[in-house]
């Protein structure tokens, strides 16, 4: 597979963990709290329009990688690493609850939505984590 795939790959990857942490954390660590009441920092809309509109390279670098990379390496490696295979499944679990997210209108569901996309989204950064980290070291 070429080299330039893998670092789009890690490039998107990095850039939607970081711009969807700093979402997180203003979404529900810096509310401010007014007169009328607690109200969303008026940054939380930046970062969430920024995550909802790059995180789609991490998805299409997911494309990229399916054929060359991730079937290629199940069907053939001798050790299946298991961060690859949660990799697979986490990631589709991260984009069908983001997608929940946005297209959820009862507060309720809304809500549990947001909260399995950011255990979902957890695991699929630790798991990421340890496999971009285990890869570099073959």
């Amino acid at each position: 597979m070429l080299r330039l795939n893998y670092r789009f790959t890690h490039i998107a990857a990095y850039l939607t963990i970081l711009h969807g942490v700093i979402y997180g954390i203003y979404k529900y660590f810096f509310q401010l709290e007014t007169e009328y009441g607690i109200r969303p920092h008026p940054s939380q809309e930046i970062w969430q329009s920024v995550h909802i509109l790059l995180s789609p390279l991490l998805i299409f670098a997911f494309g990229l990688l399916w054929q060359n990379h991730i079937v290629r390496m199940y069907e053939n490696a001798i050790i299946k690493r298991k961060t690859g295979i949660t990799l697979v499944i986490f990631m589709l679990l991260m984009i069908f609850s983001g997608y929940l997210v946005q297209v959820v209108y009862a507060v309720d569901l809304q809500k549990y939505s947001a909260y399995l996309h950011i255990a979902v989204s957890a695991v699929f950064v630790l798991a990421y984590l340890i496999h971009h980290l285990q890869g570099r070291r073959r």
